[in-house]
């Protein structure tokens, strides 16, 4: 599976802003109607662009109704969703209770997919299975991209790296093999630990990984250092989506891809747009590397 080049970030759409939460404040206000966010899919679809990360954050949903609506999106877009999103489940159970959580989750799925999640889901509670628990949460999460081109499903780094703490070998092979087998695409990671993620797929033997990760000129997020990361992905055989290439706002874009693009093994890039003329300037900066 080939990543596509440029993938279109979903972070100023849902008010996530790692520098600034002013601008994530005034983002959330600007994408609130779901119209404008499509705008602005539709004018990185125009630029040629023709992949999307997407949070399961509860705008998931409404985002993927709309593309829906949007025949030349709907048949032509490749999406990347990233799941899952604990801390819609964390403000919905304390909203509405664990029955009301599990109600609103579930409210696009269709009768016999409730049934069947639910029962699914019931059966490995009382078996305590909390590994094949993973399961019932992946198929929740991923309703609202039922009949969409999904190219990759990216396991959070939060969960990822939680159990490369624990250094859990079984749940990621575990991962592996429920994506394979139910979704038929590709399992992928994101991380904040790069070098420690490829070590451990390499000393496990487990199949080349796709990880999304931080590659940046100011080495922001990179752990255990820039240097360490670039040398990793030299040596190792690793699909890699960068994220966080502007490091948080702090790189202006053309300095950015100068680096990640003078790197010695190209990697496919997410990046954020929040405007039409943000858009077609960093794309048109992207693609005189690609």
């Amino acid at each position: 599976m080939k990543l596509d080049p440029i993938v279109l970030g979903h972070n100023q759409f849902i008010g996530v802003d790692h520098f600034s939460q002013d601008r994530a404040r005034n983002r959330t206000q600007t994408f609130s109607e779901t119209h404008r966010i499509i705008d602005v899919i539709d004018c990185f679809y125009d630029l040629g662009g023709r992949g999307m990360m997407l949070s399961t954050h509860p705008k998931a949903r409404d985002i993927m109704d709309a593309i829906g609506q949007n025949p030349r999106l709907a048949q032509n877009m490749n999406f990347y969703p990233l799941i899952p999103y604990a801390q819609g489940y964390i403000r919905k159970a304390n909203e509405k209770g664990i029955t009301g959580m599990v109600t609103e989750t579930l409210s696009p799925a269709s009768t016999s997919e409730k049934f069947k999640i639910m029962f699914k889901g019931g059966i490995n509670v009382l078996r305590k299975d909390f590994i094949s628990m993973l399961s019932t949460l992946i198929d929740v999460e991923l309703l609202p991209f039922k009949g969409f081109n999904v190219k990759a499903i990216f396991l959070h780094n939060v969960l990822t790296d939680l159990a490369l703490a624990f250094k859990a070998q079984n749940i990621f092979e575990y991962y592996i093999d429920y994506i394979q087998d139910n979704y038929n695409t590709t399992p992928a990671f994101g991380t904040m630990n790069f070098v420690k993620l490829v070590e451990a797929f390499e000393d496990w033997g487990l199949e080349k990984p796709t990880i999304m990760t931080s590659f940046n000129k100011a080495g922001f997020q990179m752990n255990p250092s820039r240097e360490s990361c670039e040398q990793c992905l030299l040596e190792f055989d690793v699909d890699v989506l960068s994220m966080s290439t502007l490091a948080a706002g702090y790189l202006k874009p053309q300095e950015a891809y100068e680096y990640l693009f003078s790197l010695p093994k190209k990697t496919s890039v997410v990046v954020g747009f929040s405007t039409k003329n943000h858009a077609i300037e960093t794309y048109n900066i992207i693609r005189n590397y690609i």
